[in-house]
């Protein structure tokens, strides 16, 4: 991973955001963080950054509706999909994020090793 790649992460949980934060930007990322979708697209918007990181269960947006935005905004930005899970698992969210254009797909918790592969 070259330095100074920036990586836009947008999740409503602030304590994963900051660790994804702490693991990334002493790897050489610009870390820019997002607590919700609509903020999320503002930042994209304004800066532009090489990948999204994007939650898939948010409640003002979900991440299934912000990847489809995306796509349909910014076809060529790298989306990587991270969930948990809810009720019912993290794999279908996965699995359905990938049906919508995710490049690549993540289960909770992350570690770097998987992340920085998922990044590109």
């Amino acid at each position: 991973m070259s330095p100074n790649r920036c990586v836009c992460v947008i999740d409503d949980d602030d304590l994963i955001r900051a660790h994804v934060v702490a693991m990334l930007q002493p790897q050489g990322f610009e870390v820019l963080d997002a607590g919700d979708a609509k903020t999320g697209l503002k930042l994209i918007a304004a800066r532009r950054p090489d990948v999204a990181l994007i939650d898939l269960i948010m409640p003002d947006m979900d991440g299934v509706e912000l990847i489809a935005e995306i796509r349909r905004r910014w076809p060529d930005l790298r989306i990587v999909a991270m969930s948990a899970g809810g009720r019912i698992g993290p794999e279908l969210y996965l699995d359905i994020a990938e049906k919508m254009g995710a490049n690549a797909c993540l289960s909770k918790p992350l570690t770097l090793p998987e992340l920085t592969r998922a990044l590109g």
